[in-house]
């Protein structure tokens, strides 16, 4: 055979099949390029730089992980669609003449080809759209960017990394359907009957097991650092047992409801329930994704528009005060130093104070087992969380805490009184459950009451 015979099978085959094809290859490209704008968002060194572009990376870097999963599942399904509509091309080819190896080689060329166009069309694309999103992020996030466009080579290097695995696992797949199939079979494909679908309880009860245990964590799953690592989690368990629950769960439940003769025995029943069961079969990973897709937009939307709304309302509650000095001394000079240039600098600007809230206090930060507060993180036990236990103690003399809640507390030598903010659990206000209060090498105190409440100062916020 003349050298490149089977590429010019391959693009026949390809352009005779279009309205398969195309569109395959249509949904191939948008694939590479949303994992791709993903990714250069991820890398991106300039927009790492704006404020709080270093946390928007971070989550993208998870949303990388979640296309790419799900491109995997999606494109998979899509070339099984193709393939099942062209049996009756590949058995004529059979008959004619042509072995197993030679429609292999046929299909190599033509997931070749269509994974080169997938991939240079996807990033073009990719890259051109890459700064409109990078800008649109920009302008969400109330920040300035230049105009200059780059490209990110870490972000090409993982896109193509990806596509080319996936492209192989599809590409694989059809091999082991061509070797597995017998010629009549192929050639026989759209006029044999189609077979009853059987209800596959294990992978039904399984996708239902991941559904729950996706919103269990979801719901659970309260410090914001574990929250994160776990949400990446939970979706990638929806999505998975979305797909199930579409394919074989939508099948187990209509065999459930045929075996109700109450039910599946009347005449709007019968019929519609049992070409659901055909319908179910053929359509049910394609149905997923589209739920997937819309899941995905509506989610996008919603938390977007909430934290762009909400932002005002979020800083005013973590920062209720416009200005906070803070004086890193005790001496009383420097005190009265700086409390004497902000009236200057007040009264120059012709301003007057309100809602002054004026009090001593030492921050720390440690780790909490049991009454322990382990201010060195080397000294901390077995058995404790790193993101979970760790605390932030604000300590406040009491004659400050009487002035600014109005209080006539007294305290013995040794005692404290403690006023806890959120539970990590719950997100309310808890009170301590020992009796006592220890911090690492300085010493132990008594807890003599917990107070419900303390000033506006954006700690609980």
């Amino acid at each position: 055979m003349k050298k490149g015979f089977y590429c010019r099978l391959a693009v026949t085959g390809i352009t005779k099949n279009k309205k398969l094809y195309y569109p395959y290859i249509l949904t191939c490209i948008c694939m590479v390029m949303m994992f791709y704008i993903i990714c250069f968002l991820n890398q991106s060194g300039e927009f790492r730089k704006i404020p709080g572009g270093d946390a928007m990376q971070s989550v993208l870097s998870f949303g990388c992980g979640v296309i790419g999963i799900f491109s995997l599942i999606f494109l998979y399904y899509t070339n099984s669609f193709l393939i099942r509509r062209r049996k009756k091309e590949f058995g004529l080819y059979h008959i004619l003449g042509m072995g197993k190896r030679n429609l292999v080689k046929i299909l190599i060329w033509e997931n070749i080809l269509t994974a080169l166009v997938s991939l240079v069309m996807g990033l073009l694309i990719g890259f051109l759209l890459s700064k409109a999103a990078d800008l649109l992020c920009v302008r969400i996030m109330d920040a300035e960017a230049g105009f200059s466009m780059h490209i990110e080579p870490k972000a090409i290097g993982m896109t193509v990394i990806l596509f080319a695995v996936v492209f192989f696992l599809i590409m694989l797949r059809m091999l082991l359907h061509i070797y597995r199939s017998r010629p009549v079979e192929l050639l026989q494909s759209e006029s044999v009957g189609e077979k009853p679908p059987k209800a596959n309880w294990v992978i039904a009860l399984f996708g239902l097991t991941l559904l729950v245990g996706a919103y269990y964590l979801a719901l659970h799953i309260e410090e914001p650092v574990t929250a994160m690592v776990w949400f990446f989690v939970a979706v990638v368990m929806v999505i998975f047992a979305t797909y199930l629950l579409f394919i074989t769960g939508s099948v187990a439940f209509c065999r459930l409801l045929q075996k109700n003769k109450s039910y599946y025995y009347k005449t709007r029943h019968f019929v519609s329930l049992s070409s659901m069961v055909y319908r179910m079969k053929r359509n049910g990973a394609g149905l997923a994704s589209i739920c997937i897709l819309s899941t995905m937009v509506l989610v996008m939307l919603s938390s977007t528009a909430c934290l762009y709304l909400g932002a005002e309302d979020s800083l005013r509650g973590r920062y209720p005060r416009n200005i906070v000095v803070d004086t890193y001394s005790q001496e009383e000079k420097y005190e009265k130093k700086v409390q004497k240039t902000i009236e200057d600098i007040l009264k120059k600007q012709q301003e007057k104070p309100e809602n002054i809230l004026q009090y001593t206090m030492l921050d720390i930060a440690g780790y909490q087992a049991g009454d322990t507060i382990y201010l060195n993180p080397e000294n901390i036990g077995i058995g404790v969380d790193l993101f979970e236990d760790i605390r932030q103690l604000f300590i406040i003399p009491l004659s400050d805490y009487n002035r600014l809640m109005g209080k006539s507390e007294t305290l013995e030598e040794n005692e404290v009184m403690i006023y806890m903010t959120k539970s990590p659990q719950s997100g309310e206000s808890y009170g301590y459950e020992y009796d006592t209060l220890t911090l690492e090498g300085l010493g132990t105190w008594q807890v003599k009451k917990t107070v419900p409440e303390f000033v506006n100062n954006g700690i609980d916020a």
